[in-house]
């Protein structure tokens, strides 16, 4: 009995440092990826802030900082950032000041193996790989995960009326926090506006009368998504 509570002790006492620099690394940086989906390629920065009161450095094993893959709504893995990639085989080392971050950024044309994928929703997961963190070894993975869809929006449609121009899509999921903005290349003819796209649907009345117009939707960001002439 006396050995059964004597190891129990020990791993209690093991497991504590461990959850403690868990908790500790996860307080220290976050990770985080941003999407910005495009008509021909998806924009992806990937981002690691140091959240603490001191300098953060990160130590990898090559050149490779991250990695990731694209998943579709069946869960299947159907792009992976890093295969049939090549990367320096040498120790990097990342300093992230404290109160900053790093942003890497990337993009994928919507092709896996030569081949377009199918419009709907995807997935993508993000993995900070460091080995060390301010030369310790972490003990919390770092991962993200952001939805998108190909297209963003779909089906758009353009009606003349007589006091302007009524143009409606649809998307494959609601969006929050999105507006649109209207121009004529020169001229700011509608500014900010938000963008309802209750039931992945939208519609939107122009009181427009020139005959070229340029619609920007941003996202919740404020970064263009779309960008469409008509």
């Amino acid at each position: 009995m006396k050995k059964l509570i004597v190891f129990f002790s020990i791993l209690i006492t093991c497991l504590i440092p461990l959850q403690a620099k868990a908790e500790r690394d996860g307080l220290m940086i976050s990770w985080n990826v941003h999407l910005t989906p495009k008509p021909n390629q998806l924009d992806i920065e990937f981002i690691v802030s140091n959240n603490g009161d001191s300098d953060v450095t990160l130590e990898f094993p090559t050149s490779q900082y991250y990695d990731y893959s694209i998943y579709d709504a069946s869960n299947k893995e159907v792009f992976r950032f890093s295969k049939g990639r090549y990367f320096l085989q040498a120790f990097q080392y990342v300093n992230i000041p404290k109160g900053t971050k790093k942003v890497w950024k990337s993009s994928w044309d919507y092709t896996a193996q030569g081949k377009k994928l199918e419009d709907g929703l995807y997935m993508l997961k993000a993995t900070l790989l460091p080995t060390k963190i301010n030369g310790e070894r972490p003990t919390k993975k770092f991962v993200a995960t952001s939805e998108f869809s190909i297209p963003l929006f779909k089906d758009f449609t353009i009606e003349k009326l007589e006091n302007g121009v009524l143009v409606t899509g649809k998307t494959f999921h609601p969006l929050t926090g999105y507006s649109y903005s209207v121009d004529d290349g020169h001229n700011e003819l509608i500014k900010k506006t938000s963008l309802n796209t209750k039931n992945g649907e939208f519609s939107l009345e122009l009181p427009l009368q020139s005959n070229s117009y340029i619609l920007t939707i941003y996202n919740e960001e404020g970064n263009p998504v779309y960008v469409g002439s008509f």
